[in-house]
């Protein structure tokens, strides 16, 4: 790479000790839009898929226990070639995924994804998966109510669509 007078090169480098670390930034937030619910499940499914690729720990939070259930018996069963390990808990754990409906970071994992009608805003995570729901009207205002709660607090927002 040549620097002319045009350009204007700046490297961050994020250390702990510099006090410009990936905990001090804002959160990410990642909005996949989807229209249908089969759409909501292949990114749920991929995304975890990635994350566990990677080896990165990843917290799926989820409404409530039949919610809970529902992405446990999905991430065994989807896609039908394989299954994803993860386990489905409100107790602290190792496990790379994690299915939760404690409002905790029970596995301390970096990202997120967000199953939730409300806005999810736990201390620590810094990659927030959600959707931009258009399958029905409420579901869509509810996606705006939590878009405007991570615009408050301070969160970069990235949409994504199909």
């Amino acid at each position: 790479m040549s620097l002319n007078s045009s350009s204007l090169v700046v490297l961050f480098i994020l250390h702990p000790s510099n006090p410009l670390n990936s905990d001090t930034l804002p959160a990410r937030v990642v909005l996949f839009q989807v229209r249908t619910p089969n759409l909501k499940i292949s990114r749920l499914v991929e995304t975890a898929n990635a994350h566990f690729a990677r080896k990165e720990h990843l917290l799926i939070l989820a409404e409530d226990e039949k919610a809970v259930h529902y992405v446990d018996e999905l991430l065994w069963k989807f896609p039908s070639t394989s299954f994803m390990p993860h386990v489905a808990t409100e107790e602290s754990t190792q496990a790379f995924v994690a299915i939760t409906k404690s409002r905790t970071n029970v596995n301390q994992a970096k990202f997120a994804f967000n199953l939730c009608p409300t806005p999810l805003l736990i201390e620590g995570i810094r990659l927030i998966y959600d959707f931009e729901d258009l399958t029905s009207p409420l579901k869509q205002q509810l996606s705006a109510i939590r878009f405007d709660a991570y615009k408050k607090a301070g969160c970069l927002i990235e949409a994504r669509s199909p």
